[in-house]
């Protein structure tokens, strides 16, 4: 009975030690993602896409990412310094945000946006160039279309985060809480927001990522939250009313066990129960 105990435990154990190390999997529990990235933000009526009406779009490098512990149940998650990707080291998390527009008037929100997407992806560096979003490597010119980023949408499709509602108490309709306004005076403000996984586009994340387990200040289930820092860089200007912004955000999550360790796990358990049934079987004759 023990040597079949050890060699379950065993072969789930080695079998979650490689499904870890992939691309295609997070560990189970609260997790703390940070990114940093530059992005465009429209003001007096300017749209940064033609034949939009977005007002806001970037790119974005994850950092670090680690397991965290729940600091407000079903609504905060704090990081633990048990760091588990590091940027660079084997491939990268990279990611593209679009189609962000103009909110609705808010007595709460200074800067309200609706709508807007965030792609994620995994940038494999044995068979791709390493990504980089310093002022010097590259500038609003890496838009390669309208979900597009030369550099950032490019590898594994890790999963598609639609920017939700919730967060906006003073408006429901709004996904983007901003406490600043931009402005080529220059400007520095915090955004935030929730998140939801579309799940008709896939993913390797999507899964795991769809959690439901933020309960927004409206009510509803969101599966991420996100706050996140804008500091004006004229760098990514483009004219008058199109203003560059750095980005620094930390995003919060509580992945769901990976469907393919679990199916591990049910099968080292249904054969473990099969060789048992063989052993009494014997027994009794």
């Amino acid at each position: 009975m023990k040597k079949l105990l050890a060699f379950a435990a065993g072969t789930v154990m080695s079998m979650s030690a490689f499904a870890a190390a992939a691309p295609s999997t997070l560990p189970a529990g609260p997790v703390y993602l940070k990114f940093s990235g530059q992005e465009q933000i429209a003001i007096n009526g300017a749209t940064t896409y033609a034949g939009s009406q977005e007002i806001n779009w970037g790119v974005i490098i994850v950092s670090t990412a680690e397991k965290g512990d729940v600091n407000t149940p079903h609504d905060a998650v704090d990081p633990n310094g048990d760091i588990f990707y590091v940027n660079g080291q084997g491939g990268q998390i990279t990611g593209m945000f679009y189609d962000i527009r103009q909110g609705a008037a808010s007595p709460t929100n200074p800067f309200p946006a609706t709508g807007g997407y965030l792609d994620l992806y995994w940038r494999d560096l044995s068979t791709m160039s390493k990504s980089s979003v310093s002022n010097n490597d590259i500038d609003p010119s890496v838009r390669c279309g309208f979900d597009c980023a030369t550099g950032f949408t490019e590898g594994q499709f890790l999963a598609r985060i639609m920017f939700d509602t919730g967060m906006d108490i003073g408006n429901p309709t709004n996904t983007i809480v901003g406490n600043q306004v931009p402005s080529s005076n220059g400007f520095s403000g915090q955004a935030d927001s929730y998140g939801s996984i579309v799940e008709s586009a896939g993913g390797l994340w999507a899964n795991q990522l769809d959690s439901d387990w933020f309960v927004t200040q409206l009510g509803g289930l969101r599966d991420l939250r996100f706050k996140n820092s804008y500091n004006y860089n004229n760098k990514w200007n483009s004219g008058d009313n199109i203003l560059g912004a750095r980005i620094d955000d930390p995003a919060q999550a509580f992945a769901l066990p990976e469907p393919g360790a679990l199916s591990l796990m049910g099968l080292a358990m249904v054969g473990m129960g099969a060789a048992l049934r063989r052993r009494e079987k014997k027994a009794a004759k």
